[in-house]
C-alpha cells in the first residue's frame, strides 16, 4: 500500500516543479567600429568574428544578418597609447538598449583574452533580460483542484521563426515545417558531384534536350550534360603553375560553342579558349593576355568582355567588347569603368525612361548604382556578392603594411541583367577565417529591381545549406542553376558540389 501512495506522490512532485524550455537567443554582432589602430578594416572584421564566436553558448546563437537576430551587439575598439578599450552595447531590432559592457587591457596579447572577457559579460547580462523567471517561458503549473486528479497544464508559447524579415508564430506542435514562401521552392537536384567546384558556364541545349554543363576547379574543367541527371562526359586539367579565375561560354556565328577560361600564370593572366569535339575538350586558342567574361550588358545580347591587367593593378584600364579569330583578340566600344568597376564586378541596367546605370559590387560586398557620368546615386545597405575564390600578386607595397608580401584579391558573385531590367545578384553569408581565407556556410540569389532612386528587392531565393561559389540564370527557360559546395577540397580529397535548378515561377 505504501508503494502505491509513493507513486502518486512522486507524479504531484514532478508536475509542481517549474521546468523551463526556452530557445536560444539569437544575437548578431555588427562589424565593429577600430579607432587608433593599423589595418583598421581588416581589425573590424577580425573582432566581429572573435566576438560572434565567443558569445555562441548554449542559450546565445550568433546569427549572419540582423533580420535574423532577437539582439543585435556594435562595438568599438580604441587604442590609446598601448592602452586598449573594448566597449560593446546590446539593443534588440526596434532599437532599445538592452545593455552595455567594456573590458580595458594594455598590449596585443591582451586583445583575444579581453574580447572572452567582454563576450561573457554580454552573456550574463543578456541571460538575465531574456531566461529569468519573471521574464522566461510559461511553466507546468501545479493542480487547481485537491486530490490526485489531472494538473492543468500552461502550455508555452508556440514557435517564433523568421519569415522574410518578421516575426511569425508557427502552430503549436513538436514539428515545424518550411513554407515556400521564397523563389525556387520546387526543381531539380544532381547527385553529388566530384571536385568542389568554384565556378560553372552553361552551353547548349542539344537535340535530345540535355543541357551542357561546364564546372571548373583551380586546375580542372569538368563537361557534363544534364538531362534527368548529370552525366560526366570528359575533363581537362591545367597545369600547376596557373589557376582558374572565371569561365564562361560563347556561342559562335556558326553554331560552336566557345568556352573562355582566365587563368593566371605568374600573376598575370594567361587565358585560353576549348570547344567540345566529340567526347572531349579541345584547346583551339591559349596564351591570351586578358581577363574574359560573357554576359548581357544592360539585358542584351551576350557577349565577350576583355580587360587587361596592370603592372601594379589588378585590372587596367576599361573593360572592352572584344571578337576572337583565332589566337586574336579585338577589343572594341570601350566601357568607362567606375570606382570600384571591373570586368567581374560591374554590369548595367536601363529604367523604363531608356536612361542606363551601372551597378558595381565593391571590395565590401556593398552594391553601387552610378549614373552615365559615373556618378553614386545609391549604396545599399546589407552586403552582397562574397567568394572564396581568390589570386595573389607580389607587391612590395602590402609587406610594408601587412608584413604579407602578396596582394589578395577576392572574386566576386556575377551580376546578371534581365531583358527587363532586373538585377540579379548572389549573396553569401557566413563567418570570415582569421587572416586572408574566407568561409561562407549558405548563399541565396536575389532579384532586385530598380524604383527611380534605389534597388529594391522583388524575390530572392531560399538559402541553400552549403558555400554557393556560382549561380546562372538561364532566362530563355526561366530557370535559376544554383551550384553548391557540400564538401570542400582538401589536401588528399577533391570535395564535393551539387547543382540545383529551380524554375522561377
Amino acid at each position: 500500500m505504501s508503494r502505491l501512495i509513493a507513486l502518486p506522490v512522486l507524479l504531484l512532485a514532478l508536475l509542481t516543479a517549474q521546468i523551463t524550455i526556452a530557445a536560444p537567443l539569437r544575437v548578431y554582432v555588427a562589424e565593429m567600429n577600430a579607432i587608433g589602430v593599423q589595418n583598421r578594416d581588416e581589425m573590424k572584421i577580425t573582432l566581429q568574428t572573435l566576438l560572434a564566436s565567443r558569445l555562441t553558448t548554449e542559450r546565445i546563437v550568433a546569427v549572419a544578418s540582423p533580420a535574423e537576430a532577437d539582439a543585435v551587439i556594435t562595438g568599438t575598439y580604441v587604442t590609446i597609447g598601448k592602452i586598449f578599450s573594448l566597449d560593446a552595447i546590446a539593443k534588440t531590432s526596434s532599437g532599445k538598449t538592452l545593455t552595455r559592457s567594456f573590458v580595458q587591457g594594455e598590449g596585443q596579447d591582451a586583445l583575444i583574452p579581453s574580447v572572452s572577457t567582454l563576450a561573457d559579460k554580454l552573456s550574463a547580462e543578456l541571460s538575465k533580460i531574456y531566461f529569468s523567471p519573471t521574464t522566461g517561458p510559461a511553466t507546468l503549473a501545479a493542480p487547481t483542484s485537491p486530490g490526485f486528479g489531472t494538473p492543468t497544464v500552461s502550455a508555452p508559447p508556440p514557435a517564433l521563426v523568421r519569415k522574410d524579415q518578421q516575426v511569425v508564430r508557427t502552430p503549436d506542435g513538436d514539428f515545424i515545417k518550411p513554407q515556400d514562401t521564397h523563389q525556387g521552392a520546387s526543381g531539380w537536384i544532381s547527385n553529388r558531384l566530384n571536385g568542389a567546384a568554384n565556378l560553372m558556364a552553361v552551353g547548349k541545349t542539344l537535340a535530345d534536350g540535355s543541357r551542357e554543363i561546364f564546372l571548373a576547379e583551380e586546375l580542372r574543367i569538368s563537361y557534363y550534360r544534364q538531362a534527368a541527371t548529370m552525366k560526366l562526359i570528359a575533363e581537362a586539367e591545367i597545369s600547376n603553375a596557373e589557376k582558374i579565375l572565371s569561365l564562361d561560354t560563347l556561342e559562335t556565328d556558326d553554331g560552336s560553342l566557345d568556352i573562355y577560361i582566365t587563368t593566371l600564370r605568374s600573376g598575370e593572366p594567361d587565358s585560353r579558349v576549348m570547344r567540345v569535339q566529340g567526347d572531349k575538350l579541345v584547346t583551339v586558342a591559349e596564351k591570351l593576355p586578358y581577363y574574359f567574361r560573357t554576359f548581357k550588358l544592360g539585358g542584351g545580347p551576350k557577349k565577350l568582355y576583355a580587360q587587361a591587367a596592370g603592372r601594379e593593378d589588378d585590372f587596367y584600364g576599361e573593360v572592352f567588347e572584344a571578337t576572337r579569330s583565332g589566337s586574336t583578340i579585338t577589343l572594341k566600344n570601350p566601357i568607362r569603368m567606375p570606382r570600384y568597376g571591373t570586368i567581374y564586378s560591374f554590369n548595367q541596367f536601363v529604367d523604363k525612361d531608356g536612361k542606363r546605370y551601372t551597378v558595381v559590387i565593391n571590395p565590401d560586398n556593398y552594391l553601387i548604382v552610378y549614373d552615365q557620368a559615373r556618378t553614386e546615386l545609391w549604396r545599399s545597405t546589407d552586403k552582397f556578392g562574397g567568394s572564396e575564390l581568390y589570386f595573389q600578386k607580389e607587391d612590395d607595397a602590402n609587406v610594408r603594411v601587412s608584413g604579407d608580401r602578396f596582394r589578395w584579391t577576392f572574386m566576386n558573385q556575377r551580376i546578371q541583367v534581365t531583358a527587363a531590367g532586373d538585377v540579379l545578384v548572389g549573396k553569401n553569408d557566413g563567418f570570415w577565417v582569421l587572416g586572408n581565407a574566407r568561409s561562407y556556410k549558405k548563399g541565396a540569389v536575389h532579384c532586385l529591381a530598380w524604383n527611380g532612386s534605389s534597388l529594391e528587392e522583388k524575390w530572392r531565393t531560399r538559402d541553400t545549406q552549403n558555400y554557393m561559389p556560382d549561380y546562372w540564370f538561364d532566362e530563355g527557360r526561366n530557370e535559376l542553376l544554383i551550384l553548391q559546395v557540400v564538401q570542400r577540397a582538401g589536401i588528399s580529397v577533391r570535395g564535393a558540389s551539387s547543382l540545383s535548378i529551380k524554375k522561377v515561377e
